[in-house]
């Protein structure tokens, strides 16, 4: 298909997406009402509309779910095996709020969904290794169980009154962009991405926003003609002439820098004028690899022909950027142990982010202490409910974002679907 009819076609969809949300009538009042249409939303507004409530989910993409084709490469890295909270940035909280059978909730949920899955070093994949079956499955359970969706649907405000929590939103189904509102017994806050509507009527502390696991810039160089080429290698993240981080994984060399997994992995923590370096023989002993490359008398049969090519010249000129010398000194023991050494320690200065609007997630958002782990709900304001990456939590690559998605929904929508009945969220 050429360039043109592609984005007629995608121009097409989006006229006929927009026609259909148009035609969604958003009630007046509601138990539930979902912000934000995505991977945690959509999980909490199952769970409540599940427990009995009348749930209206309220999307600003044209469709819902949207952003869940994106994952994984169009794969859906949708959990993962080992789900320790140790893999997030507040341990703690991951902790309370999911618990000793975060794998099996999560995994129990997607069984009535009716998906099967698949397990790639500790990945989890939908068996048809489609995101679109993770996208199908949940609409079609959110249906099943009543739930209004509504795309296509901008959250404005949310304030409480003495009829209860108002949402107010604006269409964006139309050019018009028609305003309305409703009355919901509960809110739940899913947004995520830096959106959080209603957070400073509602008085809710955030902690500052930035985009994290994607690629990483570097300082131009002439390792930069490596672009396209990938290795299995350990990362090193140095500051200050400190390691802070080690990560091992396959590494694609970009000529703007850094990508790969283990790259983004690093993203969480990197900063500009930060050093990464790389070995390209991660776990293999000093001696050994010496005796190899004594008897190859190349770097051939250690790593990749195509980068040996590029670091071999460079250390037959004693190349090493300035800002690293002090690290790997040219040791006088010869070219070839200095291209070896240059294997071990291929060094990077990171400049920031390569591309911020491809991040996976974005790190910061509604303040964790600010709501119950055990239900979600905000402690200071009854009936506020928040999920997914809407919360200041972000876990590494590997599945690990969207399992806490799916468990924050599932305990933010049981709660709100409670509250929104005049229960107490605690009970069961």
């Amino acid at each position: 298909m050429s360039r043109q009819r592609a984005t007629k076609s995608r121009t097409s969809a989006r006229h006929q997406q927009l026609a259909q949300a148009a035609q969604v009538h958003l009630p007046h009042t509601c138990d539930v009402a979902v912000a934000g249409g995505g991977a945690a939303g959509l999980a909490a507004a199952i769970c409540a509309a599940e427990d009995g409530a009348s749930v209206v989910v309220l999307e600003r993409a044209p469709e819902c779910g949207r952003t869940i084709l994106a994952t994984g490469n169009g794969r859906c890295n949708f959990c993962n095996a080992d789900l320790a909270p140790s893999h997030y940035n507040d341990p703690s909280y991951v902790r309370r709020v999911c618990g000793a059978t975060h794998l099996d909730d999560v995994l129990g949920f997607f069984t009535q969904c009716g998906m099967a899955w698949t397990q790639e070093d500790g990945r989890l994949y939908p068996i048809s290794r489609q995101a679109s079956s993770v996208r199908d499955v949940l609409l079609a359970r959110a249906h099943r169980a009543g739930v209004i969706l509504a795309p296509a649907r901008q959250v404005r405000h949310v304030a409480r009154t003495s009829h209860g929590i108002r949402v107010d939103v604006l269409g964006l189904y139309s050019e018009a962009q028609p305003h309305e509102s409703l009355y919901a017994g509960a809110v739940i806050l899913a947004c995520g991405g830096g959106e959080f509507p209603g957070a400073q009527e509602l008085g809710l502390r955030l902690s500052a926003c930035r985009p994290v696991l994607c690629s990483l810039a570097c300082e131009d160089g002439p390792l930069h003609v490596l672009d396209g080429r990938r290795a299995h290698a350990e990362l090193t993240l140095w500051r200050n002439g400190n390691p802070l981080l080690h990560q091992r994984g396959e590494v694609l060399f970009r000529d703007y820098g850094l990508s790969g997994i283990v790259v983004f992995d690093l993203s969480r923590t990197a900063q500009p004028g930060d050093e990464i370096t790389v070995d390209l023989l991660p776990g293999m002993a000093q001696p050994k690899a010496e005796r190899l490359a004594d008897a190859a008398r190349s770097l051939a049969g250690l790593v990749d022909p195509a980068i040996a090519q590029v670091i071999t010249p460079l250390a037959h000129k004693g190349w090493w950027p300035q800002h690293m010398q002090a690290k790997a000194p040219y040791d006088g023991t010869g070219q070839l142990r200095h291209s070896l050494q240059l294997a071990r320690r291929l060094p990077f200065r990171v400049t920031g982010l390569a591309d911020p609007k491809r991040a996976q997630v974005t790190r910061g958002g509604l303040v964790t202490s600010q709501f119950d782990p055990s239900t979600l709900e905000c402690t200071s304001v009854t009936g506020v409910f928040a999920c997914g990456e809407s919360l200041d939590v972000d876990g590494a690559c590997g599945g690990y974002n969207l399992a806490w998605a799916w468990k924050s929904g599932m305990v933010a929508g049981r709660a709100a679907a409670r509250r929104s009945r005049g229960k107490d969220p605690h009970s069961c």
